[in-house]
């Protein structure tokens, strides 16, 4: 039984056990509540599967007393109801041919409350958004729940579907892992010799390296997963020898490790030869290479590497009296023509501060002017400096092309020529944005998984902006109905910077506290939603408020942010792209704010 299994079954079986205690029973109440407190904590220690209970729920389930039986039941079964149905789910959990049985066991546990206490919960359910046949429950007596508990048995034995056992034999699995273990040594030994000064900040070098092989949608493949954890520069390489038929959606443990995960991926597995690709080539350590470079180059040494990148893409450059500010940062010359370079990495690049410059280059210079962008600095911004006629760069299209022509070796003899130019900093800070943004791109669209981008959302914004503020104070809203559980976040303002945006939005639109609702909604936003999202800006909170939407908002929408400007109130929105750009941004030590800055100088330019 796989470590996911066990514990979704022991939360089932308690779920069970809770609605069969009755008032009388105090003692079972207080202790089944430590026994499934103790129980979540071990999941969320562990981080072995997605769970979303709610702040009642937390406050219900470690009160030591009971005031009102019957309401404190019903918020601990309706909340595990909820969250037992949603693991089903595909974002949550993976166990290929096994819905129906766990289905049943949800509706089969859920009859162990009174009927007095399911036409409670029937009052107050928090419908599941995935809810895998959906009923009502409404009994006269209970011979007549005793008959549906007996249907229900009868049709989770006549709706198993027996799962093919997968067997691997010893000697396979004893192939992938030394095949695994040939790998690794490779990658090991190629970035001690080639980049020993920052070895450990390659996400799987000197480091705990476990790998699964799971379920896949076709049969001719098994996926590989392969995780990376801390391990105070003791490698190790560990392949379990168990096939994973029900396990957590990527990239949560499969198994119980308290070390920080570093980072993780998951390859095809061919069956039945067992055979996978080299996940450590020499090309993949070199994208891993830049990756690093770039979040630990500071502004003078961004310039130097642009202006090699630059030199091998067939430029020339003129020295530049380092005396003098001439308002770009490098001049280079191609093909008889002269073209001027601004490099922004870590410079601020606000919408006004950008407009500002462009200004200078448009008026005082009849040089072709680029600016060069080490993050996408997102297409407002690119379309807002073609006014001025000034073309955008991406670093990252002058990297990618010795990658298409397998000459990364260029980008690794510069850098390995420069690493003392580097102080690298956290090292799972990529990580942590590569499952921020793949969450993102994987959650549904639409109403039915509201509450799944809502919680992405909320991570997002403490990942970008959690260390502006003295202490980072946020509360989850929820309102008092269960059924609806609608929810946005407020965190407290309370800036480090005294100059920095949230410092201004305080002052200029008294925002004690900051407003961030999340749309999931599948069309771009309109004037009604955003005007409903203006009301949470009140003179208590602050005039202030964000919206995190999937596409963007329309015309009306914007001319809606326009009206509410000239009334004081400033909202701004984010679609998931530019979320992405801005998660970009901070795993390169750049500061999102500059966004924030950017979209409240559009409305006012506007």
């Amino acid at each position: 039984m796989t470590t996911t299994r066990k514990y979704y079954n022991q939360l089932i079986e308690l779920f069970g056990k809770l609605n069969s205690i009755n008032k009388n029973e105090v003692e079972l109440f207080l202790n089944t509540k430590t026994e499934l407190s103790n129980l979540i904590d071990r999941i969320r220690k562990f981080n072995l599967i997605p769970l979303t209970f709610t702040n009642i729920f937390f406050e219900t389930l470690h009160k030591k007393t009971i005031e009102n039986f019957l309401e404190e039941k019903v918020i601990l079964s309706n909340e595990l109801h909820y969250e037992l149905y949603e693991c089903l789910w595909t974002t949550r959990l993976r166990y290929g041919g096994e819905l129906l049985y766990y289905v049943y066991e949800i509706k089969i546990a859920l009859l162990n409350l009174s009927i007095e206490e399911i036409n409670e919960f029937e009052k107050e359910k928090k419908e599941p958004l995935h809810y895998f046949l959906p009923e009502v429950s409404n009994f006269k007596s209970l011979k007549e729940k005793e008959s549906k508990i007996k249907d229900l048995k009868k049709a989770q034995k006549l709706g198993v579907v027996k799962k093919a056992k997968v067997k691997i034999r010893k000697a396979d699995y004893d192939y992938i892992e030394r095949k695994l273990e040939t790998y690794l040594l490779d990658y090991k030994n190629y970035i001690s010799t080639n980049y020993p000064s920052i070895s450990d900040y390659f996400p799987y070098y000197n480091k705990d390296v476990r790998a699964y092989i799971t379920e896949a949608m076709s049969k001719d493949i098994f996926e590989f997963r392969i995780h990376s954890y801390s391990s105070n520069n003791k490698y190790s390489v560990t392949l379990s020898n168990q096939f994973y038929d029900f396990y957590p959606a990527y990239f949560y443990n499969l198994e119980e490790i308290s070390n920080p995960q570093i980072d993780a991926m998951v390859i095809t597995l061919k069956n039945p030869s067992f055979d996978f690709e080299n996940p450590f080539s020499i090309k993949n350590i070199h994208h891993v290479l830049v990756r690093i470079f770039l979040e630990n180059l500071n502004e003078k040494n961004a310039i130097a590497f642009v202006k090699f990148l630059l030199k091998c893409d067939g430029y020339k450059f003129i020295e530049i009296d380092g005396n003098k500010d001439v308002g770009y940062d490098l001049l280079g010359e191609k093909s008889n023509k002269k073209t001027q370079f601004e490099i922004y990495h870590h410079k601020s690049r606000s919408a006004n501060k950008l407009v500002e410059k462009a200004l200078d280059f448009y008026t005082n210079s009849s040089i072709e002017t680029k600016l060069v962008f080490t993050t996408f600095p997102g297409k407002d911004t690119i379309d807002l400096l073609k006014i001025y006629d000034i073309s955008s760069l991406f670093i990252f299209d002058l990297i990618s092309k010795y990658f298409e022509l397998e000459n990364s070796d260029v980008l690794s003899w510069y850098i390995k020529s420069n690493l003392d130019n580097i102080s690298p900093r956290e090292i799972n800070k990529a990580f942590e944005a590569s499952l921020l943004i793949k969450r993102l791109e994987n959650c549904p669209i639409g109403n039915k998984d509201w509450s799944d981008y809502e919680a992405i959302g909320c991570e997002i914004f403490r990942f970008l902006f959690a260390d502006n503020f003295k202490s980072y104070i946020a509360e989850e809203q929820f309102e008092t109905d269960l059924k609806n559980h609608r929810r946005d976040l407020i965190v407290s303002n309370y800036p480090k910077d005294s100059t920095s945006f949230w410092s201004e939005v305080k002052q200029e639109y008294k925002s004690k506290a900051i407003i961030i609702d999340f749309k999931n909604y599948s069309e771009k936003l309109n004037s009604s939603t955003l005007f409903s999202v203006s009301k949470y800006a009140t003179k208590n909170v602050g005039y202030f408020a964000i919206v995190f939407s999937r596409k963007g908002i329309d015309n009306t929408a914007i001319n809606e942010q326009k009206t509410l400007l000239n009334d004081g109130k400033l909202l701004i929105e984010f679609n998931d792209n530019e979320l992405i750009e801005m998660i970009n941004e901070k795993v390169l030590g750049k500061d999102p704010l500059d966004r924030l800055k950017s979209k409240e100088f559009e409305l006012i330019r506007k």
